[in-house]
């Protein structure tokens, strides 16, 4: 730790607003680089270097050039000499001041280190939720370690919310969630996958146009990441009138509108149906409902089966693809998910 040219003078002006003398700080070679007297400045301080060299309080009683009377007494950081404290006047006037004022001076050296520290720590977890959020290969070693120096644990399960556009007031934050700006409109939070933070951003008075994107949950972070961006793209895209966008809902039209993603979320329920009689049942019931349009009674009677029947084996569908075909955009989805399956699948 250095005492810089501004802190000098910083550490000058407050003290001097505490006692009736002038004050000088000197560097560790005895130059005056802080002063109530700006003419003094960028002198050599032969009472700061006497200081210095003898680890003690300096008196000077009368003027030696550019030194005036008065006492110094060197400034500790960490049982190391940083510089000194000079006090211009009388030495038997102004000594009963100069362990005070080395007090006053050293804890303003303490508080302006403090102040770096945490700046250049909040830097490191700054610098490093950016890797962090568009890294996208998987975790090593080292960056894991970098994680947990920083207090993240980058192992956890996590998911990433993006907030775009004004809110009144910030979410505040709980353990192991982070908020990263991604633009002058876009706020990031990255959050444990069990976190309420849905919760408190409803709770927050958001302004009409604001969008969240909620992207899935996962230990790569960078994935969730790009699916709330998605989200929010396609719900501005669509004008969908929902403020929370959730990938998860909005995922099949990604898979319609990008053919580098595979579809097989739906496809592979319509391979564990095909594998049993029961499943067989299903999918039968599933084409049947889609071709008669949904009217019960006609798909009743084609299957040969009572309405209660066809209700349980809807059910069924719903239960085992969170896709509920009474719903056009659920039924649209797994109607396509069985095509590109038997597409894919039949020989």
């Amino acid at each position: 730790m250095k005492i810089n040219k501004v802190l000098a003078q910083e550490i000058a002006d407050k003290v001097m607003t505490v006692i009736p003398y002038n004050v000088n700080i000197m560097d560790e070679t005895g130059m005056i680089i802080g002063s109530g007297d700006a003419n003094r400045k960028g002198k050599m301080h032969q009472g700061a270097i006497a200081a210095v060299e003898q680890n003690t309080i300096v008196c000077i009683y009368d003027s030696e050039g550019p030194s005036m009377p008065g006492v110094n007494i060197p400034i500790h950081f960490r049982n190391k000499i940083i510089g000194v404290i000079g006090i211009s006047g009388e030495p038997a006037i102004v000594e009963p001041f100069a362990e005070l004022v080395r007090v006053t001076a050293e804890l303003l050296i303490n508080q302006e280190y403090l102040f770096k520290e945490r700046r250049i720590q909040e830097q490191m977890k700054e610098e490093f939720l950016y890797q962090w959020v568009f890294r996208q290969d998987q975790y090593d070693a080292v960056f894991k370690n970098n994680g947990e120096a920083m207090g993240i644990n980058v192992t956890m399960e996590r998911m990433a919310i993006i907030v775009k556009g004004e809110t009144i007031k910030e979410a505040y934050l709980k353990d192991q969630e982070f908020s990263f700006k991604l633009n002058h409109s876009a706020l990031l939070f990255i959050v444990p996958t069990d976190s309420d933070i849905l919760k408190r951003l409803e709770q927050m008075n958001t302004h009409p146009r604001t969008k969240i994107g909620i992207g899935g949950s996962t230990t790569l972070v960078s994935k969730s990441v790009h699916e709330a961006e998605r989200a929010i793209d396609i719900a501005e895209k669509l004008t969908l009138p929902s403020t929370f966008c959730y990938y998860q809902e909005l995922k099949f039209i990604d898979y319609l509108t990008n053919k580098d993603l595979p579809f097989s979320e739906i496809g592979h329920f319509f391979q564990e149906f095909e594998a049993t009689p029961k499943g067989q049942e299903l999918i039968e019931t599933l084409l049947c409902y889609i071709k008669n349009s949904g009217d019960m009674n006609a798909i009743s009677k084609e299957l040969h089966i009572h309405r209660n029947s066809l209700a349980y084996r809807l059910q069924r569908i719903e239960i085992l693809t969170s896709k509920n075909p009474k719903k056009f955009t659920d039924l649209f989805q797994l109607y396509t998910g069985y095509v590109i399956y038997k597409m894919k699948h039949s020989d």
